[in-house]
């Protein structure tokens, strides 16, 4: 069989076309798990400005809201939540959970898990460190530190 130029052209753009989005689906399939994690953080970051305890207990993991109160911070948002996002914040896995810093790199270390089909804010791990060092909080079990 003699493929033309043409054919041949069109078979070269096929493949090419049919590895971007093989390519696309993976890259969405692998950050899934992050990406729903910031967009639980961005709806608490909403939540906490507009003071609305009740939306922040249903962005919350089940052990967590057991464990915590939730009030109205006398400066405005809610008490121990976050009001921000640095824009070099970082976010990684950590086995099944997502681990977010949303400072510029170096601060607090926030879990988020997945309950019941969603991610949910898990409370802080641990903190970030200059030169990417994660030191964990004793309470929550993990290792002393590791590098991320």
């Amino acid at each position: 069989m003699n493929m033309t130029q043409g054919s041949k052209s069109i078979a070269i753009g096929a493949a090419v076309v049919v590895a971007a989005i093989s390519a696309l689906v993976t890259m969405a399939v692998w950050t899934a798990p992050t990406r729903g994690a910031l967009r639980c953080y961005t709806q608490m970051l909403g939540a906490a400005n507009a003071e609305d305890v009740e939306a922040i207990r249903q962005l919350c993991s089940i052990r967590y809201v057991a464990n915590h109160s939730f009030k109205v911070a006398p400066e405005g948002g809610i008490v121990g939540f976050p009001r921000n996002i640095h824009k070099n914040f970082k976010a990684w896995r950590s086995g099944p959970n997502v681990w977010l810093c949303p400072t510029n790199r170096v601060g607090p270390v926030y879990q988020f898990v997945n309950e019941v089909g969603s991610w949910r804010f898990d409370g802080p791990v641990g903190t970030l460190n200059p030169g990417n060092v994660f030191t964990a909080f004793a309470d929550e079990g993990a290792a002393a530190s590791a590098n991320h």
